[in-house]
């Protein structure tokens, strides 16, 4: 594969190589916080995906496929040589079990954190029409891409609570990065692939069979804690509490891809369990030293 133009940051000087793979439309100025927790213990790579932040335009469509092997080609790059343990987010996590399934060998640990399933389509089957209208794929391809097509000036105000929510926890220089990061129309575009390569991801996902067994850790938000979350958006209670057992079900499918897996609930939290709860991951990540 051609050298790609990825943007990365290395942190830390611990002898453990950890390497962080962001959700969907996330940048990895959301782990700074963290990421000083786990510096003394780790060596920590964050990158932005093509089409993320100052990493450059993709060139190929946004399967979870390509993510892993231009992933692969960026480790080689800064010479990663020992095996590392990998951490997927979300859309990240998903990248993560088809980095896993193609380069096993380069694997110390997994952790993955509240993690999009490679059976995530069980979730539109339940009985939930005012869920799935919320969270159909079709819709966010959509929003996704006319934003794309917005102006700089419109994006920043688009994402204004987006970007707001990093003040107090950056430098002014990264802050000035986080609103660049949010007003790319670059950014929306990538989403939209993303979002529209789901389906053929998780076939091909589950069209390779190993998994590699090693210590896998998989945190899963707090049921209740997201179920409020949604009802807040005008979900009804029963159809949330629905969607939230079938989430749950399918974390603890992810936990036994390896015989090493463990299922960790992270109480108090939603989604973002590595801003509402890093104490978990921090003690969890420790464990796979």
């Amino acid at each position: 594969m051609k050298e790609l133009d990825l943007e990365y940051k290395i942190i830390g000087k611990g002898k453990t190589v950890l390497i962080i793979e962001t959700g969907i439309g996330s940048s990895f100025y959301d782990w700074f916080s963290i990421v000083q927790k786990l510096k003394e213990d780790f060596t920590i790579v964050l990158y932005h995906r093509c089409g993320y932040g100052n990493s450059q335009v993709p060139i190929t469509s946004r399967t979870t496929k390509n993510i892993a092997e231009e992933l692969n080609c960026l480790l080689d790059k800064i010479e990663i040589k020992e095996k590392f343990i990998l951490i997927g987010h979300s859309f990240g996590g998903l990248c993560v079990q088809h980095y896993a399934k193609l380069y096993p060998h380069r694997l110390k640990g997994i952790m993955l954190i509240d993690s999009t399933s490679f059976n995530f389509k069980q979730l539109y089957n339940l009985d939930t029409p005012v869920m799935n209208s919320l969270i159909a794929l079709d819709s966010m391809i959509e929003s996704n891409i006319n934003s794309s097509k917005k102006s700089k000036e419109e994006l920043k105000q688009q994402n204004s609570n987006i970007i707001s929510a990093y003040e107090n926890r950056l430098s002014d220089t990264d802050m000035k990065s986080v609103e660049e990061f949010f007003s790319n129309s670059t950014l929306h575009k990538t989403i939209a692939d993303e979002f529209q390569n789901w389906d053929k991801d998780s076939d091909e996902i589950k069209s390779v069979t190993e998994f590699p067994n090693i210590p896998l850790i998989v945190i899963s938000r707090d049921s209740k804690v997201a179920e409020r979350g949604w009802v807040k958006y005008g979900i009804p209670e029963g159809e949330a509490i629905l969607y939230e057992n079938e989430w749950r079900k399918l974390q603890s499918e992810l936990s036994k891809l390896s015989n090493q897996g463990r299922l960790i609930i992270a109480g108090n939290s939603d989604h973002e369990i590595y801003i509402d709860r890093p104490d978990i991951v921090n003690h969890y990540l420790k464990t796979l030293l």
